[in-house]
């Protein structure tokens, strides 16, 4: 009875190690953070050295915190940006978007507020889907990357915003395209035809123009159209004689 009192208790040294492990693994899983001492510079030197080092979720939390407690330092803008980048580059495209945007509403006349437009383009970009899917942030695309245009016509990005313009529109010239050969190849030709006359009036740069016009010609020749059937097969030929689309053309009788 008198031992149990005395000497070593391996129940309550067990009990402390554990703990001590379990404050260790709390202090190592802890997010990564700016020191709390930290001044505001020093907060975004952290963050900005994490996004460098490519550690995109501690640079997330450091420029958010830097942010948070300063949103006026000469550094907002910076943050803001790469917050924004940040969000990129761990796939959190609407995320990314929203802080773009953010800074080109709050901040229109900041130096970096063109890279925060061109930054809500190609947020939209990467989240364009395939063609059987909808193209809305396809369209979105072209209507942020036109914004860049019209706005910082001076910018250096502006090839950039054009080359994506101009993809994001035969992408989605492709897609009118889809719908419309849905409607024709099931008889519908009435509505084929609104679907094929927006391409040429709205996209008329397309690579599939001339896929469009024989879809089109046929599309008219099957409602009895055959004025506007024969319009459009002249247009193909014409504008492009050597294409598939019209050696594909196929024989019509004439009267």
């Amino acid at each position: 009875m008198g031992r149990r009192g005395v000497g070593r208790n391996p129940g309550g040294a067990s009990f402390a190690w554990g703990a001590c492990v379990w404050v260790i693994l709390l202090a190592a899983c802890a997010p990564a953070m700016p020191p709390a001492t930290a001044t505001p510079r020093g907060r975004f030197e952290w963050s900005l050295d994490r996004y460098e080092r490519g550690k995109y979720h501690d640079a997330i939390r450091g420029f958010r915190d830097h942010l948070l407690r300063e949103p006026l330092h000469p550094t907002a803008d910076s943050s803001r940006l790469l917050l924004a980048e940040s969000y990129l580059e761990t796939d959190q495209e609407l995320l990314a978007a929203n802080e773009f945007r953010q800074m080109t509403t709050s901040r229109p006349n900041s130096p970096l507020a063109d890279d925060a437009q061109f930054g809500i383009c190609r947020s939209y970009w990467v989240v364009s889907p395939d063609l059987p899917r909808d193209q809305e942030f396809t369209e979105k695309t072209i209507e942020e990357c036109t914004r860049l245009l019209e706005f910082f016509p001076r910018s250096p990005l502006v090839g950039e915003a054009r080359d994506l313009v101009a993809q994001a529109r035969q992408k989605v010239a492709a897609k009118e395209l889809r719908v419309g050969k849905y409607y024709y190849d099931r008889g519908i030709y009435e509505s084929a035809i609104i679907y094929l006359e927006n391409i040429l009036q709205t996209y008329p740069e397309a690579d599939v123009v001339p896929e469009t016009l024989l879809v089109l010609q046929d599309s008219y020749y099957r409602v009895g159209f055959r004025m506007e059937a024969d319009a459009v097969r002249q247009r193909l030929l014409e504008l492009f004689p050597d294409s598939r689309a019209a050696k594909a053309l196929p024989e019509r009788d004439e009267g």
